[in-house]
């Protein structure tokens, strides 16, 4: 049992807009604030509220637990950052969809009384690794979600060949390829007609998109598998949707399980498929 909750007195704050979650940063400061909590901001948010504000590395320093408020987007850019710190994350959810995410703002003070209590439960999702290769040179990207290669260009069609542990396996002709985190599994994987993975487990998939052939299908591999991808044609990799490279500029890129994990605060007993049930709405004609 993890004891993040005890001795707790600081919590901090980050948000992607914070003038559009201006209310909502009001009442969550209350309620935090209300359990005799500082509260502590990233430097854009504290502008916002004219206080002191930190960067993201130092607040990590500074707060233990790091309250994203916001929608899917914002949480996974908060975990992408909070991951190489060890600091803990929970997701607010104020947006449209929230899979990611485990409580709306109304239900903030409900969850924080359980976890002062240490009623509550921490999930520690992989990251995924890309590493781009040039002349012996690697630049490495951590993904949340999802590693996307795709065309830069509406009117053409990308090939990119693809390795399995070394050896080739396949050529994706089409509009790219897309390799989900099974937490990402419900994302830009799902409504490319990919596999839905229980985010707890250390396997990720490799989903075409609008394939040129009908016999591509998307592969789940587990996480001792490594993926390399190479490519001549104009070929963007979008890392969680977020980080931009041309693949083109780059021998290759390798694309691996990573040894480093995210510290996600959830609520005990939250019910995975009871979330994908309401959200994609099962079981309704």
């Amino acid at each position: 049992m993890s004891e993040i909750h005890k001795n707790l007195n600081t919590i901090a704050i980050t948000t992607r807009d914070p003038i559009e979650q201006k209310d909502a940063l009001v009442k969550i400061i209350k309620i935090i604030k209300s359990r005799s909590i500082d509260v502590i901001f990233e430097s854009h948010v504290a502008n916002s509220l004219g206080v002191q504000g930190y960067e993201f590395d130092e607040l990590t320093k500074r707060a233990r637990v790091i309250i994203s408020l916001g929608g899917d987007g914002n949480f996974i850019a908060t975990c992408r950052k909070a991951a190489r710190s060890g600091a803990y994350v929970y997701g607010v959810h104020t947006g449209h969809l929230g899979f990611l995410t485990d409580s709306t703002l109304d239900g903030f003070g409900g969850f924080l009384d359980q976890f002062l209590a240490g009623i509550y439960d921490v999930e520690r999702p992989y990251m995924l690794r890309a590493n781009f290769n040039k002349n012996g040179k690697i630049t490495t990207k951590l993904a949340f979600n999802d590693i996307v290669l795709m065309r830069k260009k509406i009117d053409t069609t990308s090939h990119i060949d693809a390795f399995l542990n070394s050896k080739h396996f396949n050529s994706y002709f089409g509009d790219g390829v897309i390799v989900s985190s099974a937490m990402g599994s419900t994302a830009y994987n799902m409504s490319a007609g990919g596999p839905i993975i229980y985010p707890l487990c250390d396997a990720y998939s490799v989903t075409p998109i609008c394939s040129h052939s009908l016999t591509q299908r998307p592969l789940v591999l587990p996480k001792e598998f490594g993926l390399e991808f190479r490519s001549n044609d104009d070929v963007v990799v979008l890392i969680d949707g977020q980080d931009r490279l041309d693949l083109i500029e780059f021998d290759s890129v390798d694309i691996s399980v990573s040894d480093i994990r995210v510290n996600l605060l959830r609520h005990q007993g939250r019910d995975y498929f009871g979330v994908l049930k309401e959200k994609l709405r099962w079981g309704h004609q």
